[in-house]
């Protein structure tokens, strides 16, 4: 039975440990800098020895997961290999969508194979991300050997592997924030322009659940850009006007937003091939008219 460690006993950490000692695989060290959340993660999983020697935890496994803050990792890494605390033949992973297997470096100085793996997830809670990480794709890199190892334990995940170039790990997170985070914001957005029309935030956010969750199974269906609707990809310049007269005068903090997100949402549509490119020209220039005094960041008022 292959043996793992966790570094880093927060959502993700709790969740990984769970879900591989389901699936054959032993946790045998949990390591926190608080005592408290070691074992809480430990007693959620059901096994592993709760520890803040995170070296001691860490030289328990044959795979070594840290799953601290992203900010933390790298000196985690330096801070048990200084430490002894990987075996060599080990191989040690972390979970950051951002950062580049490079940051283990000392990992492998000391011995060790490295990889990262990221869930393409939202794992907002460990019971969200016991939920969620199943079938969903995950971001490997690593050597041969690492990458076969990590194979393994995607069939544990029922995963799949997204492949992406050397050096593209930011974008690669980028856009992964953009599609979750920016999501949750635009849909804020969508909400505060309901208000200034006297709708309630709840009774907005329920009326407009049924909309998003029929463009995300047009987005699954369609993709992009053949899921667009909307005035901006019929070519409808004088509603998109009157969006743009209505929030200039009721929400005008709003207007460089609406402007910046109607101009890529042309983009689109003329990608789409229905905003033909004389029509785009005039949406375009509406959307520069009245976003010129929308520039400055905007927070809202709750």
């Amino acid at each position: 039975m292959i043996r793992i460690a966790i570094i880093g006993a927060g959502s993700v950490g709790t969740a990984v440990g769970y879900l591989l000692s389901r699936g054959g695989y032993s946790v045998a060290g949990i390591g926190s800098r608080s005592i408290e959340s070691a074992r809480r993660a430990g007693q959620f999983i059901g096994q592993g020895e709760a520890s803040t020697d995170l070296a001691h935890a860490a030289g328990q496994a044959d795979i070594v997961f840290i799953t601290t803050s992203d900010d933390a990792i790298e000196q985690v890494c330096k801070d048990i290999a200084a430490q002894g605390g990987f075996r060599p033949g080990s191989l040690v992973v972390h979970t950051s969508g951002a950062l580049s297997v490079d940051i283990l470096d000392s990992a492998r100085q000391a011995g060790a194979d490295t990889a990262s793996m990221h869930p393409l997830q939202s794992l907002p809670s460990v019971e969200d991300a016991i939920r969620n990480m199943p079938g969903s794709w995950f971001c490997l890199e690593g050597g041969p050997e690492a990458l076969e190892k990590l194979r393994e334990m995607l069939k544990v995940f029922q995963g799949r592997e997204l492949v992406i170039q050397p050096g593209g790990k930011p974008l690669y997170h980028a856009g992964a924030a953009a599609v979750s985070n920016f999501l949750v914001a635009t849909i804020g957005f969508g909400l505060e322009l309901h208000q200034a029309a006297g709708i309630s935030r709840q009774d907005s956010l329920r009326a407009l659940l049924p909309l998003i969750q029929g463009t995300l199974k047009n987005i699954e269906h369609l993709g992009i850009p053949e899921a667009l609707t909307g005035p901006i990809a019929r070519g409808d310049e004088h509603t998109v006007e009157d969006h743009l007269i209505s929030i200039a005068r009721e929400k005008p903090e709003l207007l460089g937003l609406y402007c910046r997100l109607g101009k890529y949402t042309a983009g689109l549509a003329l990608e789409k091939g229905t905003l033909k490119k004389d029509f785009a020209q005039r949406i375009l220039g509406l959307l520069d008219r009245y976003g010129s005094s929308g520039s400055s960041i905007y927070v809202p008022d709750r």
